[in-house]
């Protein structure tokens, strides 16, 4: 009887969620995507910053929505260092919840993601990955600006809203463009990502995810934004060799003139 008051409960709070998400696509007058699922989540939750991240091919992911500009910095450089509770979701397929990024714990389990993470005001995070069926699809992580663990209703509230957002995931269509300034500069800055990754794997004989790793550490050993490194490649001021030991070529602006 237990089981099956919880189940029910589960329904009408997934109920409840979906029509927030509805309502904030409406007071807009467009389609329900993820970023109204952020927007919700950072209410929900008590987060500062939310972010979706999909899969894909079927081995990278990235940030496909996100509440903001430190949603946007700090998930970008989570993808760059290859570590972070979002990564830890996605490999183990199951909740990552840090209730302090200054304990000793989490420091010891991304020496590079925790002392980033802070510095931009993150203080615990929550990551949730997104799963239909067997198979993970993405990942819903959250940023607090305070330290202290997740309630256990947001713990429930936070994988209930996965379970949304794996359905928007395999929904989604394109965006309209102009509806939101900010989400649209994000999407671009990873179509650029994108782009660069296939530029690369050329350039590099190599399939897409060893070259978007390539991608991934010149941005981390050059202390740049991988959107950045990215555009380097795109304008042809950067070069990736098959020779791992070798730099990548930069040109100088006298070079490019």
């Amino acid at each position: 009887m237990s089981n099956h008051n919880g189940d029910a409960a589960d329904d009408a709070r997934r109920a409840w969620l979906w029509q927030l998400v509805r309502e904030e696509a409406a007071a807009e007058g467009v389609a329900v995507g993820t970023r109204h699922l952020c927007v919700v989540a950072t209410s929900v939750l008590g987060a500062s910053a939310v972010i979706v991240y999909q899969v894909v091919d079927g081995v990278r992911s990235e940030p496909v929505a996100v509440s903001g500009p430190t949603a946007d910095q700090v998930s970008e450089a989570e993808v760059t260092f290859g570590e972070g509770p979002a990564v830890d979701a996605l490999r183990d397929e199951y909740p990552v919840l840090v209730a302090d990024l200054r304990s000793g714990s989490a420091g010891e389990r991304w020496p590079v993601f925790a002392p980033f993470a802070l510095t931009h005001g993150v203080f615990s995070v929550s990551a949730y990955p997104v799963m239909m069926g067997a198979i993970v699809v993405g990942c819903l992580e959250v940023y607090r600006d305070v330290a202290g663990a997740a309630t256990p209703g947001q713990i429930v509230d936070g994988l209930l809203l996965a379970d949304a957002a794996m359905l928007l995931l395999l929904r989604a269509g394109p965006s309209g463009v102009g509806e939101d300034p900010f989400a649209d500069a994000v999407e671009v800055r990873w179509a650029t990502v994108h782009q660069a990754t296939g530029v690369a794997s050329v350039q590099l004989r190599s399939d897409l995810a060893t070259a978007f790793v390539r991608l991934r550490a010149h941005a981390y050993r050059t202390g740049t934004r991988l959107a950045d490194v990215a555009a380097d490649v795109l304008a042809h001021r950067l070069m990736f060799h098959t020779d791992l030991d070798d730099e990548p070529d930069t040109e100088s602006e006298s070079e490019q003139g």
